[in-house]
């Protein structure tokens, strides 16, 4: 399990490299990616009814046909793009606040995981996850507050979220391995 958390670590940190090289074109590819994702799930939603499954519902279609409407407008118009890129990085901006508290908490649990270890076991990577924790709620919450900020530079925020994660999974990891 370890070694697959190394893995994944080291792969958001160089997704997260690659977004803070490239941020206009991560931010650029918001817009398009939910488009697609959109219509996706509107055609899964249309084969679901045609499947003619007991218990289906008209809405089933009705949503259906409404998310491929929706999804083909925004990935075809770039207004559309444009607000769903603001759309989505308000809720980066929420998912940072969110996330970051929820690293707060990993690092009191991961404190009182260190506790109870020996003396020579100890170490202060719990201080690590709370100040990256701390971190990532200061800056969502700055980009709540600043959404043009938002909006021209989310592309470095999410490079920066998953540099984070990605950085933070590795000294979970590390701890885990030495406790083990």
């Amino acid at each position: 399990m370890t070694v697959l958390m190394i893995v994944f670590s080291v792969l958001m940190i160089l997704c997260g490299i690659n977004c803070l090289v490239t941020p206009m074109e991560t931010f650029s590819a918001l817009g398009w990616i939910a488009g697609v994702s959109i219509i996706v799930a509107g055609v899964s939603a249309v084969c679901r009814y045609a499947a003619g499954r007991s218990g289906r519902s008209v809405w089933e279609l009705v949503g259906g046909v409404a998310g491929i409407l929706v999804g083909v407008l925004v990935t075809v118009n770039s207004f559309a793009q444009f607000a769903a890129n603001l759309v989505i990085a308000y809720a980066a901006a929420l998912w940072l606040v969110v996330y970051g508290i929820g690293g707060m908490a990993e690092a009191l649990t991961l404190k009182d995981l260190n506790q109870a270890l020996p003396d020579a076991y100890r170490t202060a990577s719990w201080l690590v996850v709370m100040l990256l924790g701390l971190l990532t709620t200061v800056l969502g919450v700055v980009c709540v507050f600043q959404p043009m900020i938002t909006a021209l530079s989310v592309g470095l925020l999410i490079g920066v979220s998953i540099l984070v994660s990605g950085i933070k999974t590795l000294v979970l990891a590390v701890q885990i391995m030495k406790v083990a």
